[in-house]
């Protein structure tokens, strides 16, 4: 089994990393074609709607006794 071993990476090393990955991503969905990302869009659309069964939770009332 590895052990993890924690990397002393500064705060500004690690948001650079996260920006080259985020515009890496950018840019393939950017060069993608509209046909190659209907699919997704359609997967990720079903998975975002809520279930019409699904209703708001309602709240609670307060105790008789606070009233």
């Amino acid at each position: 089994m590895s052990q993890h071993i924690p990397s002393e990476s500064s705060f500004a090393e690690i948001m650079d990393g996260k920006k080259k990955r985020r515009d890496a991503l950018m840019l393939a969905v950017s060069g993608a074609a509209p046909s190659d990302l209907e699919g997704p869009s359609q997967r990720l659309k079903e998975v975002m709607r809520k279930p019409d069964a699904e209703q708001r939770r309602q709240r609670i009332p307060p105790p008789l006794f606070t009233l």
